[in-house]
């Protein structure tokens, strides 16, 4: 099947232009009033090392290495503040946006494309994962070019649309192991799509060029499937991931309509009425005998599809779905979320949806701006910078939260990561060397040491283990406890203390 594709004409342009430089303005609202968490922190530390070190930290911990690469390069042209490197995820959240323009015009025409755009943009959950160090907004966007890319393909045996189609799924597997999960759905998707047809039409030209895509994929990512393998048989042991219930399967679905850490007053009403306006378009498609519903039941399919072997995975291996690892489909949703508005009885009625969505995404996001909810660390640097820091001070954690993300505002001092004997951690340490450094014996990192912090995290479960340093008496505290939180926004509080090494150190 052919289809028209309609033309970008200067109207259009200037639309898609307006969207996307109101898009940036908006998603870039506040970007640096948070600092860093642990997540961002490793990111931001990460990229200080080489590219095959990069590689080699990924391979150990449980990343894929793609993003980091590409932060890499970006934060060497444009820094690496806080806003320089939560600019990077904005640019992937427009480029998701940007598809509209693209393969979303090409499938459903210039209206629906803008309503896409509009959309991307608009719903609530962007603003705050697009201003996270993170590679969720790249991985949405592999993913949704090679669900899009891969229909184009199928219908029209583009050449194009295959090489597009085949480097999506693969920047998709690189990028995010839920990415990775989606593009496998996709594919074996696909390929019973074709198989039908090559039994059904004896179609061998879509069937062939799909195998000689899929293959030279499966090729390129053939030496990272034994460092997979490895990452899972590591996590299927050990991982910090809590269990799945049905309030965190419920958070899940209503995730594009909260925020990274809260879920809004609304979400719940706007993902009912979301998921009314998705079924919505794939009725309406069947009605009228629209082609392009096809894409929308394939958007459908691979997001839902996608959640239930995340659910599946984590009742069978151990627990590994958390909200925010649903946003690599999230793309998708709102594609069929899109489509189903703009199946509306009149475009004023599709707008005025388009409209309420970003009124009340605004309103809800107001709290995102005003309020932080990644810790107490600018309240944390503020005391400990009017304490007089030099160099010679090191501080020693018990939680890789405080960790990392001291790692990240106090590069010149060395930081330890204190670890149960037997304990690995559940992260790629590594990452944070030279200023970071880990283990279970703190003895060889505080000798000569007089100036030396002692941070924790309120509630960490590894409070009891750094409790039992001081229990010890080695180490021993020398002034009042400090705490600092933001609560009820922030999910943690900073416990911060000197002390000095304890009589078993020095007997």
């Amino acid at each position: 099947m052919k289809f028209k594709i309609p033309k970008l004409d200067y109207k259009s342009i200037i639309i898609w232009s307006v969207i996307l430089i109101a898009g940036f303005w908006y998603l870039t609202r506040g970007i640096s009033h948070e600092t860093l968490w642990y997540d961002e922190s490793y990111s931001a530390a990460i990229i200080n090392h080489s590219i095959p070190d990069i590689i080699r930290i990924t391979a150990n911990d449980s990343h894929p290495p793609l993003y980091f690469i590409m932060l890499k390069i970006f934060s060497s042209v444009f820094g690496r503040t806080e806003s320089a490197l939560r600019l990077f995820s904005v640019l992937g959240l427009l480029a998701l946006a940007t598809l509209g323009a693209g393969p979303v015009r090409r499938v459903f025409g210039k209206f629906m494309g803008m309503m896409y755009s509009f959309c991307v943009i608009a719903v609530p959950i962007s603003l705050s994962i697009g201003q996270e160090t993170r590679m969720y907004t790249w991985a949405a966007f592999f993913v949704t070019a090679g669900a899009l890319y891969g229909y184009l393909a199928l219908q029209e045996n583009k050449r194009s649309d295959w090489i597009k189609f085949g480097l999506a799924t693969l920047a998709s597997a690189f990028t995010h192991y839920y990415a990775l999960l989606a593009v496998t759905v996709l594919n074996v998707l696909l390929f019973v799509w074709l198989l039908l047809r090559f039994i059904t039409t004896k179609d061998k030209k879509k069937f062939t060029s799909y195998l000689i895509t899929a293959g030279a994929v499966v090729l390129c990512y053939f030496p990272w499937i034994f460092i997979l393998f490895g990452q899972a048989k590591k996590v299927s042991k050990s991982f910090w991931i809590p269990p799945v219930t049905k309030d965190v399967i419920w958070y899940t679905l209503q995730y594009p309509f909260a925020a990274k850490f809260w879920t809004f007053r609304f979400s719940r009403v706007c993902f009912i009425c979301a998921v009314v306006l998705i079924l919505w378009g794939l009725i309406f498609s069947v009605i009228k005998r629209k082609k392009q519903g096809l894409m929308s039941l394939l958007a459908v399919l691979i997001y839902t599809l996608t959640l239930v072997s995340a659910i599946v995975l984590s009742n069978v291996i151990r627990p590994l779905l958390v909200e925010r690892y649903i946003f690599p489909v999230v793309g998708l949703f709102v594609l069929a979320f899109a489509y189903g508005i703009s199946m509306l009885n009149s475009k004023g009625a599709s707008i005025f949806v388009c409209v309420a969505l970003l009124a009340v995404s605004i309103s809800q996001n107001q709290l995102i701006i005003e309020k932080r909810f990644n810790g107490p660390m600018k309240e944390v640097c503020s005391y400990i910078n009017s304490q007089n820091i030099t160099p010679e001070d090191v501080f020693i954690h018990t939680d890789e939260h405080t960790f990392g993300t001291f790692c990240y505002y106090y590069p010149n001092n060395k930081h330890y990561l204190y670890l149960p004997p037997d304990f690995d951690g559940y992260s790629g340490y590594d990452a944070f060397s030279p200023a970071g450094s880990y283990g279970s014996d703190i003895k060889e990192f505080i000798d000569g040491r007089e100036k030396i912090w002692f941070v924790e995290r309120e509630g960490s479960d590894m409070s009891k283990q750094g409790s039992k340093l001081l229990d010890k008496h080695i180490l021993q505290s020398r002034g009042m406890i400090l705490k600092f939180n933001l609560y009820p926004h922030s999910f943690y509080a900073v416990t911060l203390r000197r002390v000095v090494p304890g009589n078993a150190l020095k007997d």
